[in-house]
């Protein structure tokens, strides 16, 4: 495991979002010793009134806090050991040249300032964020190694976000190492740089695996729900089909549609329903005691060109539970089932989902359940932080050599 560096992470989400791998890996590496500095997300658009909540708490920071022995300074939290949090607050124009020319040198300072007790100075960049702001940090922070870490295919996201398209690229080009965590994502990767590695979303098992061996109560909101539970962990945002959900609740009023995560996008017409209940976000430690509560687990994306390179984080931690799973035919189920062999019910509309749904809830097999945990247990984040510091581990000692000159340079 990588031990002892100097980890600058350029986030794509802010720490307090929901818990992804962007807070998983920099936790799991500040637990082996390595000291993260967290930049939470410069954005990639420019802020409508939804995002006032997140702009005042980003305001909020401008006073100086710290706490224990990590160093006061404007905009700067400390978090779990080894970990500090960043929240920038700058010009939210994030495609205007003249606001990056504003926001370059005030993060870049900033992060100067909330690392100078770091030895050696030069960090590792570890950049989830392909935007012009993030990627030219990156490049000036001068790192021992810059890596781009791909999850989703951001300049398909919306009309706004197609303007990083060329930035996505120059950052799969100008990284020392990229990981991607789709199978698409990985092929747009390797077209550009020849040390692009797939490393899919994980699952931190032993958590999951607590959770479902445990014989404590269920959590009484959930508790009170008629069973059986069809239940959707993560956000209910514009790439969940509620179309589907909808006609899916109407089907089958014998059953409890649970959404357990923020309502990201207008769900009233899905949340009207009297089998739909929106129970909102919960903690990271709370949600695998709401997944025990789970009968069956979904994946209702749409297909979109978005959605056809996302590898849904949520996959492992259903399966760490024991749970059937039904989802969508995307790209990246089709691929896990084909690898995994068909562990994965897939329902393209409607009837199809409910089918496959039904076959879940008529499915009490003990072997089922013992071969999703051991898929869950292959996809731990364990076995993925233990790749990437591999891979990360061997581009530093390559960097080392004759080359590392003209390396350091190019970036």
């Amino acid at each position: 495991m990588l031990r002892d560096r100097n980890i600058v992470c350029l986030s794509s989400i802010d720490w307090d979002f929901l818990w992804q791998g962007h807070q998983q890996i920099m936790s799991a590496l500040a637990d082996h010793g390595n000291r993260v500095l967290f930049v939470e997300s410069t954005g990639v658009r420019a802020p409508a009134p939804r995002d006032l909540p997140r702009l005042w708490k980003r305001v909020k920071t401008l006073w100086p806090v710290g706490g224990g022995d990590a160093p006061k300074g404007k905009g700067h939290r400390r978090h779990p050991e080894n970990v500090r949090v960043y929240s920038p607050v700058v010009l939210p124009f994030p495609y205007s040249r003249a606001a990056q020319a504003v926001n370059r040198p005030l993060v870049r300072r900033a992060i100067r300032r909330h690392t100078a007790d770091w030895s050696p100075a030069r960090p590792i960049v570890w950049n989830f964020l392909p935007t012009p702001l993030s990627r030219s940090i990156a490049r000036s922070l001068n790192p021992t190694l810059s890596i781009f870490h791909c999850v989703d295919h951001l300049s398909a996201s919306s009309p706004a976000a197609a303007r990083l398209s060329d930035t996505e690229s120059a950052c799969f080009a100008e990284a020392d190492l990229v990981f991607a965590t789709s199978q698409s994502l990985l092929d747009r990767a390797t077209a550009l740089n020849a040390h692009a590695h797939l490393v899919p979303s994980g699952v931190d098992f032993p958590r999951f695996e607590r959770a479902r061996l445990s014989d404590e109560p269920l959590p009484v909101d959930l508790a009170a729900i008629p069973r059986p539970v069809v239940g959707y962990l993560g956000g209910v945002h514009q790439w969940v089909d509620q179309p589907l959900l909808a006609a899916l609740a109407a089907r089958r009023p014998d059953w409890s549609l649970v959404l357990v995560g923020p309502l990201q996008a207008d769900a009233s017409a899905l949340t009207r329903l009297p089998n739909v209940h929106a129970l909102g976000t919960r903690a990271p430690d709370e949600v695998p005691r709401y997944l025990r509560g789970f009968d069956v687990a979904i994946i209702p994306y749409r297909l979109t060109e978005y959605t056809e390179h996302v590898y849904p984080a949520k996959l492992n931690e259903y399966l760490a539970m024991g749970l059937g799973v039904v989802a969508t035919p995307l790209s990246e189920i089709t691929r896990f089932n084909r690898f995994h062999g068909p562990i994965v019910r897939l329902g393209a509309d409607a009837a199809g989902f409910e089918s496959a749904v039904e076959a879940e809830l008529s499915q009490a097999d003990r072997d089922a359940v013992a071969r999703r945990v051991a898929v869950a247990k292959e996809n731990s984040w364990a076995a993925r932080l233990e790749l990437m510091s591999s891979l990360i581990d061997d581009r530093l000692a390559r960097r080392t050599g004759p080359d590392s000159c003209a390396a350091s340079q190019a970036n």
